[in-house]
């Protein structure tokens, strides 16, 4: 295991949540009395997603990061599953892992942002902020792009981590340089251990209605070379500058769909304020 995610793996407080389909696990990190930010992160993820983020976050934040259901540690969700069934697991899970006063911010990167938004419904009234990363079920537009390869159970593990360096070059990163050892490793385990794919969720609206529904203040945050923006990123500017409630829409230069990641500082010093 890489060092660095060897580290908050060790030093997180593991809880795991009781729902009617199993358990959802969240992991825990920085001071029970800082301000508390939930990470909610990506399809065919699990928290590890924000493992650039984490140690900068939890410096002056509660960080609490979610595997959501199907993926990571955390238990499969009853089929069929949508945006609305995964956002009431979410904020179950969050209802059992939180103090009942607990207020939060929210941050969602990508399928985590959809089903985050569901969650942040549900629980307005102890949501702050809502941070949106490079998400889509927005009713615009996913750009269409470069075709990905599929792993193959008799390729060696060298050919496999190939196959990985050039789906995160694909999909994830806007610099294929970028792509390092961890990145590699992440993207090899999550894919793993994921049960539950988002389908045709990301091609829906049900972000777009949950952001016109909500009334606490949001925020976007794409990478210029988003690779499901694509020719669309401003169309995405545009829907969350439309809403009377968004604080600021950022485009950090350069960075792929993954720019928690690839550009870890630029999305952390966002998040921090």
């Amino acid at each position: 295991m890489h060092p660095l995610l060897d580290r908050l793996d060790r030093t997180a407080r593991r809880i795991e949540t009781d729902h009617e389909h199993g358990k959802t696990v969240v992991r825990v990190w920085g001071a029970d009395n800082g301000p508390t930010l939930v990470l909610s992160h990506g399809s065919f993820g699990a928290w590890s997603h924000w493992v650039r983020n984490i140690e900068a976050l939890a410096a002056t934040r509660k960080v609490v990061a979610i595997d959501l259901p199907g993926m990571g540690q955390s238990d499969a969700p009853p089929m069929p599953i949508s945006a609305e069934s995964m956002g009431a697991i979410v904020a179950e899970c969050l209802e059992q892992a939180l103090a009942p006063d607990e207020t939060f911010e929210l941050a969602g990167f990508s399928f985590g942002g959809i089903v985050g938004g569901q969650a942040v419904l549900r629980l307005a009234d102890r949501v702050e902020r809502f941070y949106v990363i490079g998400s889509n079920a927005l009713d615009v537009k996913i750009d269409v792009r470069r075709p990905m390869r599929s792993p193959k159970s008799d390729m060696t593990d060298a050919e496999l981590r190939e196959v990985h360096r050039h789906n995160l070059g694909v999909f994830m990163f806007g610099d294929p340089a970028k792509i390092d050892d961890l990145a590699l490793d992440l993207q090899g385990m999550n894919t793993r251990q994921a049960r539950r794919r988002s389908g045709q969720i990301p091609r829906g609206d049900s972000l777009k209605l949950a952001l016109q529904a909500m009334r606490i203040p949001v925020r976007g945050i794409w990478g210029e070379l988003d690779a499901t923006a694509g020719r669309y990123l401003d169309d995405r500017r545009q829907l969350f500058e439309a809403l009377p409630h968004c604080e600021a829409f950022h485009i950090i230069p350069g960075a792929g769909h993954w720019v928690i990641y690839e550009e870890a500082d630029a999305v952390n010093n966002i998040l921090l304020g």
